[in-house]
């Protein structure tokens, strides 16, 4: 049986649909539940981010800034082991058409196989690791920070299975949960002994909150030790594009610290890392979005034979209205927000934030938040395989060249090209299926592009006046972006306000 998506047939992963089809009915249901999900998805990690940012604030007026340029290496190694170790195990609970104890028990026993491995290998490679940035309390860090690992993985199974039918509530409140518990220790322990301990502190009360909650608050198949042949051979059969897909991830996401963390000093590179968590702070939070509510949407008209095409054009347009207005703001008002939130310490990180948050529209927003999860839910995981190896290739490219050019600032503008490559695969294998949306990126990227360049102008006017107050500054920047956004922002509010799903249903479209 086939699937028709953008008017092409496609094979649906495991090769027949579901025999219960949803009706036209059930479809519409389906969308109310993905707006119901959005929404509860959008709560929680906007309660994260705004604990998350002002835990950050408290904690940079107390530790010192080279703190966070190790934290940020301790961070991408412990990530790096995780990502080259993914075969997709969350993924296939979510995508595959079993649901059953044997499925979802060997599963967690892979996943718990997985994490326990992960937490060994961190602390036999710490040494060298430390080594190699001649930085001997890493040696120290790492094997503490690595039992994050070790509790992940015996995570219940119930989180990935609350997503694939899109009950978000309770796996959004859980994380914000294991966020603030992670907080409140790092605040608490950074005031009374000003050590780089209390950030290590907060990943492993964040990762133990999340593994006990999972476990006695969520729903769903109690997990116990199983391992089952034919389950695992499907789960690597899908993971396996998935696995060289997170590898690659890794190096598109992560090789700028690694990097920039042999070309420049711990200061920077901390100052460097307070500039990208603001950046990817709402891009983080859309690409969740588009994980918890799209992919199982997504997957789910997929494999009802409806046409896929338009519920990906009407189901993507909140993320991108949104990310467009924050990246705008971002752009306009990088050097405005990092005056404005911190000290002079990290002002020189405002730029940084410009240039990155230019780049990340491109590469996540457009790209892997929107035409990736749609390639993904019909079962091509080897295009996003394509889409993170392109960035790889972009950064290997400009990344070099403008740090020869015009050094660090040079390097971090190479960054930002290089997803601009990653985009046009994206795109390109977006395309090729059926789901065509470039015309429509162009007008919303010259929507960016205007609200930034007069934000920044203004900003500007307001400086050359000798006006230099910061809130002010803030104040025009929020006031201009959102005006050249109104429309589409109205239009968003009015169908909040009038209770109709945010994303649009088969029925509708």
């Amino acid at each position: 049986m086939k699937a028709t998506v953008g008017g092409q047939d496609i094979d649906s992963e495991g090769g027949v649909p579901p025999k219960d089809a949803p009706s036209e009915q059930a479809l519409d249901e389906l969308g109310a539940k993905a707006s119901s999900g959005a929404l509860w998805t959008i709560l929680g990690l906007g309660g994260g981010e705004a604990v998350r940012l002002v835990s950050n604030l408290i904690v940079t007026r107390l530790l010192l800034t080279e703190y966070f340029g190790l934290m940020a290496l301790v961070s991408v190694f412990l990530l790096g082991l995780q990502l080259f170790s993914d075969i997709g195990i969350g993924p296939a609970l979510i995508q595959n058409k079993r649901e059953d104890p044997t499925f979802v028990n060997t599963a967690w026993t892979m996943q718990a196989f997985r994490g326990t491995s992960l937490c060994l290998i961190g602390i036999a490679l710490a040494v060298p690791y430390a080594a190699f940035y001649d930085q001997p309390l890493l040696a120290v860090l790492i094997p503490v920070s690595a039992l994050t690992a070790g509790l992940s993985g015996f995570n219940s199974t119930s989180l990935f299975i609350e997503q694939r039918h899109l009950h978000l509530k309770r796996p959004a409140i859980l994380r914000f949960l294991a966020q603030l518990a992670g907080a409140v220790v790092m605040v608490a322990v950074a005031w009374a002994t000003r050590s780089i301990w209390s950030l290590v502190l907060a990943g492993i009360v964040s990762a133990a909150t999340t593994l006990v909650l999972s476990h006695v608050w969520l729903p769903g198949i109690r997990n116990r030790f199983r391992f089952d042949r034919q389950v695992a051979r499907s789960i690597f059969s899908f993971g396996i594009w998935i696995f060289l897909g997170t590898v690659a991830i890794f190096g598109a996401n992560q090789l700028d610290r690694l990097v920039l963390g042999k070309l420049t000093t711990m200061d920077r590179l901390g100052v460097y890392s307070i500039a990208l968590m603001l950046a990817v702070a709402p891009v983080g939070a859309l690409h969740q979005v588009a994980g918890s509510v799209l992919f199982p949407l997504y997957t789910r008209v997929y494999h009802s034979s409806k046409d896929l095409a338009e519920v990906f054009r009407t189901g993507r347009w909140p993320l991108i209205v949104f990310g467009g207005w924050t990246t705008a703001g971002f752009i306009a008002g990088g050097p405005t927000i990092i005056r404005l939130l911190y000290d002079p310490r990290y002002w020189e990180g405002g730029w940084m934030l410009q240039i990155l948050s230019a780049g990340l529209w491109f590469g996540v927003i457009l790209g892997g938040s929107t035409h990736g999860v749609v390639v993904l839910a019909v079962g091509r995981s080897d295009w996003t395989a394509a889409m993170a190896f392109s960035k790889i290739l972009g950064m290997v490219a400009f990344v070099p060249l403008g740090y020869w050019l015009w050094g660090f600032p040079g390097a971090v503008a190479g960054l930002g090209v290089s997803d601009l490559v990653r985009y046009a695969v994206c795109v390109y294998g977006a395309v090729s299926l059926g789901f065509d949306e470039r015309l429509e990126d162009l007008k919303l990227s010259l929507r960016v592009g205007i609200a930034a360049l007069l934000g920044w102008s203004a900003v500007a006017g307001l400086t050359e006046l000798g006006i230099t107050s910061v809130a002010l500054h803030a104040l025009v920047i929020f006031v201009l972006v959102t005006a050249v956004w109104a429309r589409p922002l109205l239009v968003l509010i009015g169908r909040v306000r009038r209770k109709e799903p945010l994303f649009m249903t088969v029925s509708e479209a």
